[in-house]
C-alpha cells in the first residue's frame, strides 16, 4: 500500500510538472444565432469546446502551441423553410472557425493567441460573460436543399438569407458566451461542466458515414463543388462518431 501511494505521488507531480512547463487552457463557449422568420423569432445554439496547449519544440519551425476543438455545428431550423447549419469551419473572417472564434470574439489582436504561449493561455482562462458577434464574423453558413442528401449543400450569406431561404426570414443576432468546462478528466465524460452539444447525427443522418471524408463521399477534396470542400470535420469533432 505504502510502494502505490509513493507511485501516486510520483504521478501527480509529474502531471503538475508537465502542467507548468506546458500550460493549457480549455474554453467552453455557447454559439446562439437569433433569426427573424416573417416577424417570428427563432433561435439555435450550440456548446462548442476549444483548447490551446503549449508544446514542446522539437524542431525549429514547429508550432509553439496545438489547438483541439469538441463539438458539432449549431443548426437553427427555420420552420418549413429549413435547416441553417452554423459550421465549425470559418467564412469570409479567417478567425471565425472554431479555433478561433473566442479569441476574435473577446478582441484578441489579430484574433490570435498572445506570446509567450504560457501569458496567453493564462488570458483565455480569464474569459467571462457574453458578446455580441457581428454577423460577417461568424462562422461559414450552409442549408441542404434536401437534408437527407449532402450533395446539395449551399453556401448561405448571413446577410441575405432571404437568398437561400424566401423572402420574409433574415439573421438578425449571433452571440457567445462562455460557459463552465468543468474539471478534467471529468469534463472530458461529461460528469462537470456544461455538456458539449452532440445531436446533430439526429438531423444528418449522413454524417456518420463520411468517416471525417469530404461530403461528397470522397478523401480527396478541393472541389471545385461545396460537397467536395467541405469534410465530416466542419461538421463534427472530437465527439466521437
Amino acid at each position: 500500500m505504502k510502494r502505490l501511494g509513493i507511485v501516486f505521488a510520483v504521478l501527480v507531480a509529474a502531471v503538475l510538472a508537465f502542467n507548468i512547463m506546458f500550460p493549457s487552457a480549455t474554453v467552453r463557449f455557447r454559439l446562439t444565432l437569433d433569426a427573424d422568420i416573417d416577424g417570428k423569432p427563432a433561435t439555435g445554439s450550440g456548446v462548442i469546446e476549444v483548447s490551446y496547449m503549449a508544446r514542446p519544440r522539437l524542431l525549429p519551425n514547429e508550432a509553439e502551441f496545438s489547438i483541439n476543438v469538441r463539438g458539432e455545428a449549431v443548426a437553427l431550423a427555420l420552420g418549413q423553410r429549413g435547416t441553417l447549419f452554423v459550421l465549425l469551419k470559418s467564412a469570409e473572417d479567417s478567425r471565425s472557425g472554431a479555433e478561433w472564434i473566442v479569441l476574435r470574439a473577446f478582441n484578441f489582436p489579430g484574433g490570435a493567441l498572445p506570446f509567450p504561449v504560457a501569458k496567453g493561455v493564462s488570458d483565455v482562462r480569464q474569459l467571462s460573460g457574453k458578446v455580441e458577434l457581428p454577423l460577417r464574423s461568424v462562422p461559414l453558413l450552409v442549408r441542404f436543399r434536401d437534408i437527407n442528401d449532402p450533395l446539395t449543400v449551399e453556401k448561405v450569406d448571413p446577410l441575405l438569407l432571404e437568398k437561400s431561404f424566401g423572402p420574409g426570414v433574415q439573421l438578425t443576432h449571433a452571440t457567445l458566451e462562455i460557459v463552465p468546462a468543468g474539471i478534467w478528466p471529468l469534463s472530458w465524460y461529461g460528469i462537470t461542466g456544461e455538456s458539449i452539444t452532440n445531436r446533430l447525427e439526429k438531423q444528418l443522418v449522413w454524417l456518420k458515414a463520411t468517416k471525417g471524408g469530404y461530403l461528397d463521399g470522397n478523401f480527396a477534396g478541393g472541389g471545385p463543388k461545396l460537397s467536395n470542400i467541405l469534410h465530416g470535420g466542419d461538421f463534427k469533432t472530437g465527439l466521437g462518431r
